[in-house]
């Protein structure tokens, strides 16, 4: 198991395929499904074999910056659909002050890491970790069902193809955060680690929901960064709904053409706007 920690990821991805031609790239991908791999340096004596590779990264990157994560390929191959983007909502710069966070609270989180890292793991006859299996109480099917068949609906309705491309990484992403949640409430002592309890799942929805929420801002800083300074202006002055009677004439007030707004609508739905019906949409990021 590996973790890499990158405090600017556009340092990170700046670096892909600077020593080869597509390789680095691909690896980060199928890492993320735990593929096995197997890395070949130029100056090695041998080959490193790792049969479940597991790598996260850490880091922080600008919005004026984050079209550099879409360049190329990384739009559409899948890779920034693994990327789960935490944005805090701040209406205002945060402000400096003396507050710190308790010492026991360091001391407990470190005791709650160690009790995790100290599990005992059961092995094979060769030596290799056999995977303890958590099945879902009842209950936590039935919900976690109830839950993907919603948001199944969304993708159903959705027309971009790279927001359904985000969905279905949630979809995986679900079932592990129930793992770690169920892991992290035992370890804290309020459950056991036989099964992936309802509250646990409630918990990894609500997770995951903030994640969508999240992912989508993105997508929609990715498309307003593409905007020329008319467009930017129209669709912040848009309402959250609104019909095309409303959306034309709001844009010839700001000096575009009829025609002109129309293809700019029509050109944009599924990525800045969602057609609800017949001459009405709304703002998919409001």
């Amino acid at each position: 198991m590996y973790l890499f920690e990158c405090l600017q990821l556009s340092a990170w991805f700046k670096n892909f395929n600077r020593y080869n031609n597509g390789s680095e790239e691909q690896f980060w991908l199928s890492v993320f499904s735990a593929k096995t791999t197997i890395s070949d340096r130029k100056n090695a004596k041998s080959s490193i074999f790792i049969k479940r590779p597991y790598i996260s990264v850490i880091g922080t990157i600008q919005k004026k910056i984050l079209n550099e994560l879409a360049k190329g390929e990384r739009s559409s191959n899948g890779f920034i659909d693994r990327i789960l983007f935490v944005m805090p909502n701040l209406q205002q710069k945060a402000r400096w002050n003396d507050k710190e966070l308790p010492e026991n609270i360091e001391q407990e989180w470190n005791a709650i890491i160690e009790k995790l890292i100290q599990q005992e793991c059961r092995f094979n006859e060769f030596g290799e970790i056999e995977p303890q299996i958590l099945p879902f109480t009842e209950k936590a099917k039935k919900r976690l069902y109830e839950w993907q068949h919603k948001f199944s609906e969304l993708c159903d309705r959705e027309t971009n193809d790279t927001i359904v491309s985000i969905y279905c990484k949630l979809e995986i992403y679900i079932i592990r955060f129930c793992l770690i949640i169920q892991l992290a409430r035992w370890t804290c002592g309020e459950c056991g680690k036989t099964h992936i309890d309802l509250l646990t799942v409630e918990r990894a929805i609500k997770l995951t929901e903030y994640f969508k929420k999240s992912a989508l801002s993105v997508q929609n800083i990715l498309n307003e960064n593409n905007l020329n300074s008319q467009q930017q202006a129209i669709v912040n002055l848009l309402p959250s709904s609104f019909t095309t009677a409303q959306a034309i004439q709001l844009a010839e007030q700001n000096g575009m053409k009829e025609r002109t707004f129309q293809r700019f609508l029509n050109d944009n739905i599924g990525i800045l706007f969602r057609k609800e019906k017949h001459g009405e949409y709304s703002k998919i990021n409001p």
